[in-house]
């Protein structure tokens, strides 16, 4: 793998290349996707510059699979793992430091594990919402 990828137009998976991922497209059923994602949040009001409120850095998991039919959310899970205020002048920046790489990975790893058990507590309601529609269709 090269980095650092380009997610400017991301229609493949970086690792494993299969296709659907990072398009975003709002119809249900859709590719199930795991992302990262980092947010930076600002606001202009009244201004001629923003005002940032703060910065989160994020994992998510969106099952492609919704409650009914004509539901354009569908069922995950998500959860912020780093999060910066907006009270200083580079809020729009966030770095993580770590004594290692072997902390890093811990890190990386924990946090890949709090969203697995996320995802787990939310499969018993994806397999209802699947059978639902198994039996609409029938």
């Amino acid at each position: 793998m090269r980095f650092p990828i380009n997610v400017s137009k991301q229609n493949r998976c970086p690792v494993c290349k299969k296709r659907g991922l990072g398009t975003n497209s709002p119809l249900t059923p859709r590719p199930e996707v795991a992302a990262i994602s980092f947010l930076v949040m600002s606001h202009i009001h009244g201004r001629s510059y923003p005002v940032f409120l703060g910065s989160e850095l994020m994992l998510s998991w969106d099952s492609g699979v919704s409650k009914h039919p004509q539901a354009r959310a569908s069922l995950g899970a998500a959860f912020v793992i780093a999060k910066k205020d907006g009270g200083r002048p580079d809020v729009g920046q966030m770095g993580i430091q770590f004594c290692s790489t072997r902390c890093m990975r811990r890190f990386l790893k924990e946090a890949i594990d709090e969203l697995d058990r996320r995802i787990a507590a939310v499969k018993p309601e994806i397999r209802a919402a699947k059978h639902q529609s198994g039996k609409e269709h029938h």
